[in-house]
């Protein structure tokens, strides 16, 4: 049996504006309310819609908080993208840190530091902060240069690293490879999750390979601009087991073959080649589960959904506390569901 709808508090911030749950510091009336944080794009968007009053201006502040007890929680800033006038008032939609991104281009050049580095200065330089980045593998050379924006650069160095990208509630950009260990969330068939949707989706490739170049795991850090004609050195292979984990130094059926020159030394191509492998891992089991307001999901975030009968077709898939690893986050609130937080897989 469902537990009731609990009630969720509001407090949303729009140029000079404000819609609360608490009359007396309210505003506006809202109407509707939709947050989407997602890895894939990576995308960080806000459709607010609010009853008469003056229109926002482009540009304008827009902060979003959700209290489910605990306080209210941040869980989108950013700016006035677009007003459109409906009908009972103003539809509005506003853009994150990735929009700035987006907008910007950047040129620099680097010289044998690890990938996290030129991340983080990434973000700075197109104007946005950085938030948890992962360290990623050492690089010999790389280059930003103008033409591709900061976000065009900025999915390379993730890629390269097997790491995703996302945005926080306070606007924070961070570049993250797939988490291991306990789960940060728990919610309960029954009680807390209003839909869930699941399958397993075989993988395209069951193993990495990464090759890089030059000759320093053979002849030193100081001989790494060397093209060795051994590159056994330079390269790295890690598989993925039936039952989803990471095993390094073997290949499979279908391996993914990747080959950047920047990387050169072994322990460089072993650590995308781990990463890559985890990557593939952990989107092994896809879908979506719907629960009550849940504002501290982030993506990246690792869930577990307890309490499934026995008999249950997401019993047999998800096993004994098997996580799922969380690509995109969306709130919504509006008048017929109340406050709802979807989560993609």
């Amino acid at each position: 049996m469902k537990s009731a709808t609990p009630r969720t508090a509001f407090r949303i911030q729009v140029g000079g504006a404000t819609a609360s749950s608490t009359a007396s510091e309210s505003t506006r009336q809202l109407l509707q309310l939709r947050v989407e944080l997602d890895m894939d794009g990576p995308a960080a968007h806000c459709f607010i819609e609010l009853a008469d009053g003056l229109p926002p201006a482009s540009g304008d502040p827009v902060e979003v908080k959700l209290d489910v007890g605990s306080g209210m929680v941040a869980v989108f800033t950013g700016t006035v993208a677009a007003v459109e006038a409906g009908t009972t008032g103003q539809r509005i939609v506003a853009h994150g840190a990735f929009t700035r991104l987006g907008q910007t281009e950047v040129e620099g050049s680097y010289e044998s530091v690890s990938a996290d580095f030129i991340i983080k200065d990434l973000i700075s330089k197109a104007g946005a902060t950085a938030g948890t980045i992962a360290k990623g593998p050492e690089l010999s050379a790389w280059a930003l240069h103008r033409g591709p924006t900061a976000l065009s650069h900025l999915r390379g160095l993730a890629t390269l690293c097997g790491a995703g990208l996302f945005a926080d509630g306070g606007g924070k950009i961070h570049c993250a490879t797939p988490k291991s260990g306990s789960a940060d969330h728990q919610f309960t068939f029954g009680e807390t999750v209003t839909q869930l949707a699941l399958q397993q989706v075989p993988a395209a490739f069951d193993s990495v390979e990464v090759w890089g170049e030059g000759a320093a795991s053979a002849k030193g850090a100081d001989k790494a601009h060397w093209l060795s004609t051994d590159l056994s050195g330079v390269s790295a292979k890690a598989c993925i087991t039936p039952d989803g984990q990471v095993q390094a130094g073997k290949l499979g059926e279908r391996p993914l073959r990747l080959r950047e020159g920047a990387l050169r030394s072994g322990e460089a191509v072993e650590a995308v080649a781990k990463a890559w492998a985890a990557g593939l891992a952990a989107r092994l089991l896809r879908g979506s589960v719907e629960v009550f307001a849940a504002p501290t999901v982030l993506p990246g975030d690792l869930v577990e959904i307890a309490g499934l009968p026995d008999g249950h077709p997401a019993a047999g898939l998800l096993g004994q506390g098997r996580l799922l690893h969380v690509r995109a986050v969306r709130h919504v609130l509006d008048r017929q569901r109340g406050a709802l937080t979807r989560l993609g897989f």
